[in-house]
């Protein structure tokens, strides 16, 4: 009896010390809607839209792109110029719109039973006839549908050109016999919204959905909030776990927090709000990377052989998010930024890697991070930018930044 009671005390203990955070082997992913701001500062007040074909049959697509760009401006705060002169105005030439449907023939490699041979079974003592298989080729016939949308667009203000490229969207899938293929003219209505979203987005902000990791156990009950969208509810619920004393266990908490306020970001309407609701995230992110650097998640994305849509890596995307914000949110955001783009295809320009700053460790010490933890997160960054001029100094320390820490950044930009 002795020896019973002591294993059954053994087995939660056990439980307990195995039990981690983490991603869990079946990992779940929510969808996030992600706001990116316009690529300049022309504004999309008082915008006059025009579409034009110079092929009779791409004209009533000219009309529907002409419907779709109007909505686009729309749905992002823009405003039509209903009568006088246009502040902003946006040209687009439509070329071609064409969709295909062709049948191919394709070779597929089936196991299937090609003959027998008689095989001795020494139990029944006889003969007995064992199939053989092999893979042997068949001859489907596939469905292919192709489309494609081609143009150009020129954006202009009162004074200048503000972008121009070209519309260039394709389409190309294959389909079974038990595929349900989608129609041609789904196929070109798609590649039209999506070259209405392209130019749009150059005044106007646009939405994309993206696929982000969801931390498991202690925040398995959470996940529900996540998947509804209601991430202020999931930031609040976050915010009540304890801190975790094991650094590895902890960074699942602050990744939690970082897609929380990631997530609150782009709800925002206010974009001064959402640029520190950003940074913070970027913080979080960083400090989950530097708490637990076994954790490859954290930096990297995630690509599923069950699932269609990757998952990308999370500290570029906020990273790239705050650079975006910045410069959407900050004083120089009035002049127009001149830009122009000769392809969609075209990759686009990298933003400069920029370091932890002193707005990250002001972010850090509101978010009640402890000195320790806040001085791994600035020894784990792969580069600092530190400004420890007196003016500098004093806004840290009114922003709640510790002695020790502000020594410690000093001290790490004297070795620069």
């Amino acid at each position: 009896m002795k020896r019973l009671l002591a294993v059954l005390f053994v087995l939660p203990l056990a439980v307990s010390i195995d039990a981690r955070e983490g991603f869990g082997f079946k990992k779940k992913a929510v969808e996030m809607m992600r706001t990116i701001p316009p690529s300049t500062n022309a504004g999309a007040r008082r915008v006059k839209v025009t579409v034009t074909s110079d092929r009779g049959d791409a004209r009533d697509d000219a009309r529907t792109l002409d419907r779709y760009l109007t909505e686009a401006i729309l749905s992002g705060a823009g405003t039509l110029a209903e009568g006088g002169k246009p502040e902003v105005t946006i040209h687009v030439s439509l070329d071609r719109v064409e969709s295909h449907e062709t049948w191919e023939t394709k070779t597929e490699y089936v196991r299937q039973q090609t003959g027998t041979k008689r095989k001795w079974n020494e139990k029944k003592q006889k003969y007995e006839e064992e199939p053989i298989y092999s893979s042997v080729p068949v001859q489907k016939q596939v469905k292919v549908v192709t489309a494609s949308v081609s143009g150009s667009y020129d954006i202009g203000d009162r004074t200048d050109d503000v972008a121009s490229g070209d519309l260039t969207h394709s389409f190309r899938e294959t389909y079974g016999d038990d595929d349900n293929a989608p129609a041609p003219s789904e196929i070109e209505d798609d590649l039209l919204r999506r070259a209405s979203k392209q130019i749009a987005a150059h005044i106007v902000p646009t939405q994309d959905r993206v696929n982000v990791l969801v931390p498991r156990a202690t925040f398995e009950p959470l996940i529900p909030l996540a998947e509804s969208g209601a991430w202020d509810r999931y930031l609040t619920a976050v915010e009540a776990v304890p801190a975790n004393r094991n650094p590895k266990d902890e960074a699942f908490r602050q990744y939690a927090l970082a897609i929380a306020k990631e997530a609150l970001a782009y709800q925002s309407e206010n974009r001064a709000e959402a640029t520190g609701l950003l940074r913070a995230a970027a913080s979080h992110y960083q400090l989950a990377a530097t708490s637990n650097p076994g954790e490859e998640l954290f930096r990297k994305g995630y690509v599923s052989l069950l699932s269609a849509n990757n998952i990308g890596a999370p500290i570029a995307r906020v990273n790239d998010s705050v650079t975006k914000f910045e410069a959407w949110s900050g004083p120089g955001s009035a002049p127009a930024v001149r830009v122009a783009q000769t392809s969609a295809s075209e990759p686009p320009a990298k933003p400069a890697k920029q370091g932890m700053r002193n707005q990250t460790v002001i972010d850090l010490a509101k978010a009640g991070l402890s000195d320790e933890n806040i001085v791994l997160a600035i020894d784990g960054a792969e580069r600092t930018d530190f400004d420890v001029t007196p003016d500098a100094l004093i806004a840290l320390a009114k922003g709640g930044v510790s002695k020790s820490v502000i020594a410690h950044m000093q001290k790490k930009s004297a070795k620069r």
